[in-house]
């Protein structure tokens, strides 16, 4: 059974993984295909499609994204956008702590987990090397 909690944590995941995605694709825009953007907008989409997922098992529509280049940050340099893209790993490993303290089905507990570690362990690293 899928409960307003639930489908709320699903769209909040799904709604600040579409930002991020966005957010890099604007940088890629301004900027070109530089590193670490290039690499971790690939890693969001997955995000995006792993949070999708869980939409579809439960034969509901994926909600929209809200984002467009338009309507995100845009940064003077790329140490600018690194710096940012330090700020915004950390609140995404924020929310999913935050998410992940629901009673939780196991499909979405193991995406929110696996989403939370790489923005731990991959994301908010590669960022800070390049801020």
């Amino acid at each position: 059974m899928l409960t307003v909690e639930l489908r709320a944590a699903l769209e909040r995941g799904l709604q600040d993984e579409y930002r991020a995605e966005t957010i890099y694709e604007g940088v890629i825009a301004d900027f070109g295909q530089v590193a670490p953007f290039v690499n971790v907008i690939g890693a969001e989409q997955r995000h995006s499609a792993a949070l999708a997922l869980m939409f579809t098992r439960r034969a509901l529509p994926v909600p929209a994204s809200a984002w467009t280049v338009t309507n995100v940050p845009h940064f003077p340099t790329v140490t600018a956008a690194c710096a940012a893209g330090v700020v915004a790993e950390r609140e995404n490993i924020a929310l999913y702590d935050d998410l992940l303290k629901q009673d939780l089905p196991a499909d979405v507990r193991q995406v929110f987990e696996s989403n939370r570690s790489a923005s731990l362990l991959a994301h908010l690293p590669a960022f800070q090397r390049c801020a």
